[in-house]
């Protein structure tokens, strides 16, 4: 019975509620580790809703992360997650459905950042290389859009590549409000 409701139990966002900020890896989501102290990111929560941190070597499902975290026991981080005596209140499911939803608008834009930032970046570099190579006078008109498209590209490309998550957020917002028109 608690295996068919830790399977409800969206861990992405147990792990993003606790303070840890992760981002996608294929198709992982990779953090830095909440258990040890690290610079570079080893901390994995893979798509069967378990986690696993390769620098200190703690792993497991989402009762394991609450009770690692907080230092609970088995039936404590059973209500820390809803679960009450094997069965999920209504409140809790609508906050599953909730994180669930969560979770999936979270996928969603850092799939588009990942698009985003590789779309710019390449758009970025090939506007470079052309201007490097040189330009025919007769071909201006035709590249001036691209030329003049470049510092746009090279905002948009310092934001995705250093920006905060807030920054790239407002991005993505701009971007969705663009499509929404073109499509109307």
């Amino acid at each position: 019975m608690i295996s068919e409701l830790k399977r409800d139990i969206d861990l992405l966002s147990v792990v993003e509620n606790a303070g840890v900020e992760m981002k996608r890896a294929g198709t992982r989501y990779c953090g830095l580790c909440p258990f040890h102290s690290e610079n570079t990111p080893s901390f994995f929560v893979f798509q069967d809703n378990r986690f696993k941190c390769f620098g200190c070597g703690e792993s497991g499902d989402c009762i394991n992360f609450v009770m690692k975290l907080h230092g609970l026991s088995f039936p404590d981080a059973l209500k820390h997650l809803g679960i009450e005596q094997g069965e999920l209140t209504p409140e809790i499911r609508r906050e599953i459905e909730r994180r669930k939803h969560r979770a999936e608008l979270v996928r969603q834009f850092r799939d588009w950042e990942q698009r985003y930032c590789s779309y710019v970046s390449d758009l970025w570099h090939k506007t470079k290389k052309l201007m490097m190579k040189g330009i025919r006078r007769e071909d201006l008109e035709l590249y001036a859009p691209l030329f003049h498209m470049l510092p746009v590209c090279e905002y948009h490309r310092e934001i995705l590549i250093h920006g905060t998550d807030r920054e790239k957020f407002e991005l993505y917002k701009e971007a969705q409000k663009c499509r929404m028109k073109i499509s109307i």
